[in-house]
């Protein structure tokens, strides 16, 4: 069975599946014994179908003896146990089933499918598709309407309105819009979207971009963070979050913000940028030139960090970040530190090919380290994740470490190798989003004390 036939199967068990997949969906199961299998063994259709049809557990759905009959017999069982499990039945009823399932699986299988449809379109709450995920990597969460929590996405899959969450400093999520506008988030990040007509988003936390096609007539996308909103036409542009201000990058196109505490308004222009904050002044300015050198400053605190910020005083190297965990959809916990490079009100910091990224820290166990950094182009599209792996052997137990690493030596996340013909073969003349580096499935203490990006002219 391939990797889309799975999909559909999960698009189904999610609740996102639409009218052509779950056709396709139906051919499969109608053709390959296999598929079927599968599908019966990781969703327990009988009891799925059951709870959304009539609100029932799975123990009553074994007991609705024609159904599970049908279902049993798809999977070739005709045993003693089938026929019990439909006692109490009208005896020429039962025969006429067990000889469909025993001389017509395909009759049967259509039966079942035929079931899912008419239980899928007649559910009476089913929002439309406003988005389709284009891109996805790292761990990542959508909450729809109801609360219900998804983390198994995939790429092709439809949506409804909800709220993508970003997990990880290496989460990204791209989606478009039925009219073609597409959004990006990526690190850790928050965003709620919705399409009653016109397009609606909320930025609770991080950073977004947005290439945004031109808007039906006095209905622009409309972005809300706590502190602005944003009124957008056609444009690409990029937004990051912070708990009191909102930083607006405008690439191309035209943006209008408001700020929320005095609704004090301003259009801001391609290649221009604002800062919106209560004490911040509603100017625009241009978009400052690109720098290829940048210098992590952890001592003056955890902002612009992921990880478990610490420090013993107020000199460089007196503070620290420590990896934390989060665990993958395939229960493997990663432990990662990052830091935010091109982010604020800072320049944007280029990665040249002569240039060097330099890492200090120590573990208490010795461990080997991935070394990774999120890249992007000037207008804020995604360009992917590149990374170097050290061994083990090259770190001692307890002791601190300085790591120079080669831009050269960096290749595509494998994360990423879906969509690699979309992306750079590697990170130069990008702009570089984050530095990170974490360790694999166990607990080896990474701490990191410095990070630092070396220009090509600079010994």
């Amino acid at each position: 069975m391939n990797e889309q036939t799975k999909a559909l199967i999960r698009a189904y068990a999610n609740g996102v599946i639409t009218s052509d997949q779950l056709a396709e969906l139906e051919q499969a199961l109608r053709g390959d014994a296999t598929v079927r299998q599968q599908y019966l063994q990781e969703l327990n259709l009988h009891a799925a179908l059951e709870d959304v049809a009539f609100g029932e557990t799975v123990p009553h759905a074994r007991n609705n003896g024609y159904f599970y009959l049908l279902c049993h017999a798809m999977l070739g069982g005709d045993t003693p146990e089938t026929e019990r499990s439909i006692s109490g039945h009208d005896s020429l009823h039962v025969g006429r089933v067990v000889n469909i399932a025993r001389w017509s699986l395909a009759i049967a299988m259509v039966a079942v499918v035929a079931l899912i449809a008419t239980v899928y379109v007649r559910q009476p709450n089913i929002e439309p598709r406003i988005a389709t995920i284009t891109g996805l990597s790292g761990p990542l969460q959508w909450t729809g309407s109801g609360g219900r929590v998804l983390h198994d996405l995939g790429v092709g899959a439809e949506l409804p309105g909800g709220t993508v969450e970003g997990m990880a400093p290496d989460s990204w999520f791209e989606l478009e819009f039925n009219d073609g506008s597409a959004v990006t988030i990526s690190g850790n990040s928050t965003l709620t979207f919705s399409d009653h007509g016109q397009k609606e988003l909320h930025l609770k936390a991080g950073s977004f971009s947005g290439n945004v096609l031109p808007q039906p007539k006095g209905k622009p996308m409309l972005i809300h963070t706590r502190s602005a909103m944003l009124q957008v036409l056609g444009t690409q542009f990029e937004v990051e979050a912070g708990l009191s201000s909102t930083i607006l990058n405008v690439s191309e196109g035209k943006v209008r913000a408001k700020r929320r505490s005095d609704g004090d308004t301003v259009d801001v222009l391609a290649n221009h940028r604002l800062t919106v904050s209560p004490e911040s002044e509603m100017s625009p300015e241009r978009v400052p030139d690109s720098v290829d050198r940048w210098k992590s400053q952890l001592h003056r605190g955890p902002h612009g960090t992921y990880g478990e910020w610490s420090s013993s005083g107020t000199n460089e190297e007196d503070a620290g970040l420590k990896a934390i965990p989060y665990t993958t959809e395939q229960d493997k916990t990663i432990y990662t530190a990052s830091i935010y490079v091109s982010s604020g009100d800072s320049p944007p910091v280029v990665l040249r090919a002569e240039s060097r990224i330099r890492v200090a820290g120590y573990m208490k166990s010795a461990h080997r380290i991935f070394f990774g950094l999120s890249v992007r182009h000037s207008d804020g599209e995604f360009a992917g994740r590149f990374q170097v792996i050290l061994p083990a052997d090259e770190f001692q137990n307890g002791r601190p470490f300085v790591v120079d690493l080669d831009l050269r030596d960096y290749e595509l996340d494998p994360s990423l190798t879906y969509m690699k013909e979309k992306l750079p073969s590697g990170p130069f003349d990008l702009i570089v989003d984050a530095l990170w580096c974490h360790t694999l499935y166990d607990q080896a203490g990474l701490v990191i004390t410095d990070m630092e990006l070396i220009g090509p002219d600079k010994e």
